[in-house]
């Protein structure tokens, strides 16, 4: 299987960090997860939330935020004394870091006039990630990302409730990717085969649950516990 960290090594580490990304790089996953905003000064800023509260010592909607305040935020002071002082990354560090490992980005929002998806297609395009980056969103980032950059590939998570409608949704904007959740069957897994897309499943935290997915017509499983499934896997 295809085994893809998701928000890197989330259970261990604090979500959507370096450190988190490379535990989980480190383990050897074929892709990490991460999750996208753009700050109101037009930065790619990597949180899971709209808002700051969970996952750092800070309060704010990141959308409304300078880089320069987001920056001081600490996403490790929630996560315990061990992890005191991470910062929130921005996307290119992400980057960075990434070496060959796959990319799995999840633009929350495309944002103003889409520049989120504009400034994350123009990252992929320059370092030359095309072959192993792809962007996943709901309608209005697969339109955004379509419109910009139609050779980015895209990964449907729109109508993730209702596994046909989400096949019909990946084919209207052009996917080459969807994300089932885990309401998908192998009816589901094969029609989405059917038309030429590679099918991600959230989430499986253990071997034997993702191989029974596997088995089922899913190619990539996202995992909070990537040690765990590679561990077992070895």
């Amino acid at each position: 299987m295809i085994v893809c960290a998701h928000r890197g090594l989330s259970h261990a580490c604090p979500e959507n960090t370096l450190p988190a990304f490379a535990a989980a790089i480190a383990l050897g996953v074929d892709e990490i997860e991460f999750d996208l905003w753009l700050s109101q000064d037009g930065v790619p800023v990597v949180c899971h939330d709209p808002k700051l509260d969970r996952t750092t010592n800070l309060s704010g909607v990141v959308t409304e935020m300078e880089w320069d305040e987001i920056r001081q935020a600490d996403a490790g002071a929630n996560t315990g004394e061990l992890w005191v002082g991470i910062p929130v990354p921005r996307l290119e560090a992400v980057l960075d870091q990434a070496g060959d490992t796959g990319l799995n980005i999840h633009i929350k929002d495309p944002g103003p006039d889409g520049k989120l998806v504009q400034i994350t297609c123009d990252q992929i395009r320059e370092r030359g990630l095309r072959d192993r980056a792809y962007i996943a969103g709901i309608e209005d980032v697969l339109s955004a990302a379509r419109g910009y950059a139609p050779e980015v590939t895209r990964c449907c998570l729109a109508g993730q409730n209702t596994p046909d409608e989400q096949v019909d949704l990946a084919i209207e904007y052009g996917c080459q990717r969807l994300q089932f959740n885990r309401k998908v069957t192998e009816p589901d897994a094969k029609r989405a085969h059917d038309v030429g897309l590679i099918n991600n499943l959230f989430w499986s935290d253990g071997l034997e649950d993702a191989e029974r997915y596997v088995d089922m017509g899913i190619d990539v499983v996202l995992t909070n516990r990537a040690n765990l499934i590679l561990g077992s896997h070895g």
